[in-house]
């Protein structure tokens, strides 16, 4: 990349003076342009046709071609292909060696993309991902109390029950219930160091992720290794079940608390995340809102040990694998009760595996059509799936 900024001040340092030769050998009054002038101002500008390392943001292919070439942002010097950007790059931008381009993304932040800005609040801002960080929980209790107290309808008072006394009640039966006890938390947590083995240690392959603006649009390596750990898991699981040492439909069992471990954990993570970032100086685009910048995430790539990069973790095989797992669960129980499986629920195990393979499978994919090169509210992917 460095490179690549050399040889282009080397061609404006060029062009510049063949512009004041043009000058001295050919005088002009004012307001006329020499033809020197003009046969130089339409030479193409920022093409790197030759380069194969600067790829666009949007399709990550090198391709720069006449009347589709890469242009690069003026300010954040992201590489864009003139159609790929919207609206699309004039072609004066590319000819006129003087012409300033600035991207949209610039342009909505109105300042150096480093920095934080007021313009890129979402969610509310700080009163409106409070209200999310807690009800969102609340919610979760709230259904599963329903699905499993209340025959799948949604909780309700009592016509003779007042609303402090029907919260009272939820709020037993979530601690009754869902209390995360030893078990839940070895449940869950052996099933993410589980996952986290089969990540860093099953055969895989390593891909490179879009450029990263705020590093000089440096490219980090992702591992994929979904596909054989999706099946190592179902591998796992069929033999812990089928040697009775671990049911499948235990999960079930103890979804109650099990919920409560991934809630805590969720929000762990979250806090060891951030004050990791905070300590070690990697945190980007802050807007010094402390619950806002908690909630979106400080560092824009968090990995454990440079390694682990837990946003490519937590894209396919918490939520999915977690899913595929429990319709697997729901079959097992069915099973073992009336000796068969229905059809609604076989159609879900297979609805449930065909999309987790096809994530598992297609991983390499994901590090082109996701943005975590940039854009802040992917930042908190990591702290939404494991609840």
């Amino acid at each position: 990349m460095a490179d690549n900024k050399d040889t282009q001040m080397s061609v404006r340092k060029k062009h510049t003076q063949r512009n004041k030769e043009a000058d001295v050998s050919s005088p002009r009054t004012p307001g006329t342009v020499s033809k020197a002038h003009t046969e130089e101002r339409k030479k193409p500008k920022r093409r790197y046709t030759k380069s194969r390392d600067i790829v666009c943001k949007l399709c990550d292919k090198p391709d720069s071609r006449v009347g589709n070439q890469i242009v690069f942002c003026d300010r954040c010097n992201t590489p864009w292909h003139q159609a790929c950007h919207q609206p699309p790059i004039p072609e004066d931008v590319v000819e006129v060696e003087e012409a300033e381009w600035v991207c949209a993304e610039c342009l909505a932040r109105k300042q150096d993309p480093a920095a934080g800005s007021t313009d890129d609040i979402e969610f509310g801002g700080s009163l409106g991902v409070c209200v999310m960080m807690i009800s969102f929980p609340l919610l979760m209790y709230y259904l599963w109390i329903g699905a499993t107290y209340y025959d799948g309808q949604l909780p309700w008072p009592a016509s003779d029950q007042s609303v402090a006394g029907f919260l009272k009640q939820l709020g037993s039966l979530a601690y009754e219930g869902a209390f995360p006890n030893t078990k839940a938390w070895a449940i869950y947590w052996g099933f993410l160091v589980f996952e986290a083995a089969c990540y860093l240690c099953l055969p895989g392959m390593t891909v490179q992720g879009k450029p990263l603006p705020h590093e000089g649009n440096r490219r980090l390596d992702y591992y994929c290794s979904g596909l054989w750990s999706f099946y190592a898991t179902i591998g796992t699981v069929a033999t812990l079940h089928l040697t009775n040492y671990f049911p499948l439909y235990t999960i079930l069992d103890e979804f109650g608390p099990i919920m409560s471990v991934a809630i805590i954990t969720g929000f762990g993570i979250s806090l060891v995340a951030y004050f990791s970032a905070l300590y070690r100086g990697a945190q980007i685009r802050m807007t010094g809102r402390p619950v806002y910048d908690f909630f979106v995430g400080a560092e824009l790539n968090p990995r454990i040990f440079g390694q682990l990069d837990l946003k490519m973790f937590s894209e396919v095989r918490i939520p999915w694998y977690m899913l595929f797992l429990l319709s697997a669960a729901a079959a097992t129980r069915q099973y073992e009760q009336f000796g068969y499986v229905s059809g609604e629920v076989a159609f879900l195990v297979m609805a449930h595996f065909l999309y987790a393979n096809a994530c598992a499978k297609g991983e390499e994919c994901i590090t082109t059509t996701w943005s975590v090169s940039f854009r802040d509210k992917d930042k908190w992917l990591c702290r939404v799936d494991p609840l």
